[in-house]
């Protein structure tokens, strides 16, 4: 959810692509091969022009750092170092029937004296097996695709292991439980799929100087910033920051292309309403553009996406 504030014991992952020479430029764009099937999409486009001799006008260019950013972004968490015995002590996983609003898939930093950046538990109420699936392979929800249920039906989860581990080996123990009690059997293509650009509304921006972060929270006295049927965002990021926060409230890949440098302070609310993963609401939609002069155009590019091929219900224990 968008809503959550985020807490120092979360970690953002940063992405620095391997510099390429002027030399290699047509081997690599942003440090990643054209022929990685990544992007086989983009390397058949680069292929055509040079065929017919056509130069590439930089949207084209633009379309491939985009497939670049969206792809390391999607397949970071598979290249995760995990130790070769990833499993929970205990996992109970239950079929939720209440037919309530779902929850989220969390996981609980270590207590009673865990190592720093560890996590002991993993949790969730009323979360759907797409809900899992996008946790534990770090995927964005239009990223993933299968049959109807998996985003339908409602489980509780609680799982946890013998000690003390990394978020990224919480990640490949629930890969293990979606294998072991769902059953799941997945596999990776290239897709042409939609995304947001994160461009300036009519009017320019409204950007806030990130001194005003610590203001706002000291009037609050520790008090939460949330209200009752609203929704929010309180945070100081770039605009590149800005906009992958903005992916994993909305579930869909939002790329930055104001070309603003800097960092500011985002202080956005909206009034809640029923969450329609992959969609920005209209509500948000209007929230950026008078918040913060900012909009979300749709546009659509290549990323490597999950399918489904099989998955079955479990029984419940």
């Amino acid at each position: 959810m968008i809503a959550r504030r985020e807490t120092a014991h979360k970690r953002e992952l940063e992405f620095r692509p391997r510099a390429s020479t002027q030399s290699s430029r047509w081997r690599h764009w942003r440090g990643v091969s054209f022929w990685d099937p990544t992007l086989q999409i983009v390397a058949r486009m680069l292929n055509a022009s040079e065929r017919s001799n056509v130069i590439l006008d930089i949207r084209t260019f633009r379309l491939i750092e985009i497939a670049s950013t969206i792809a390391l972004v999607s397949s970071a968490i598979l290249v995760q170092p995990v130790s070769a015995a990833s499993k929970f002590e205990t996992a109970s996983v239950k079929s939720n029937t209440t037919g309530g609003q779902n929850g989220a898939v969390q996981i609980i930093p270590a207590r009673d004296g865990g190592p720093s950046g560890t996590f002991d538990h993993l949790s969730g109420t009323n979360v759907t097996l797409k809900q899992l699936v996008q946790f534990s392979f770090g995927l964005l929800d239009s990223e993933i695709f299968g049959p109807p249920w998996i985003d339908g039906e409602g489980y509780d989860i609680a799982a946890q292991p013998a000690a003390p581990v990394s978020s990224d080996e919480m990640r490949a123990m629930l890969r293990k439980v979606l294998a072991d009690r769902f059953h799941l059997e997945a596999h990776r293509e290239t897709r042409v799929i939609p995304i947001y650009w994160l461009t300036i509304a009519e009017g320019g921006p409204k950007l806030r100087s990130p001194d005003e972060e610590k203001a706002f929270f000291a009037a609050l006295g520790g008090k939460s910033p949330f209200r009752p049927g609203f929704g929010g965002m309180y945070t100081t990021k770039d605009l590149p920051g800005f906009a992958e926060r903005l992916s994993r409230g909305i579930g869909r890949a939002v790329v930055d292309e104001t070309g603003i440098k800097g960092r500011y302070w985002f202080q956005i609310e909206w009034v809640s309403a029923e969450p329609s993963r992959g969609i920005a609401s209209p509500a948000l939609l209007s929230a950026l553009k008078e918040q913060a002069g900012l909009k979300l155009e749709e546009h659509q590019a290549p990323a490597k996406v999950l399918i489904v091929d099989s998955a079955e219900r479990p029984a419940d224990k």
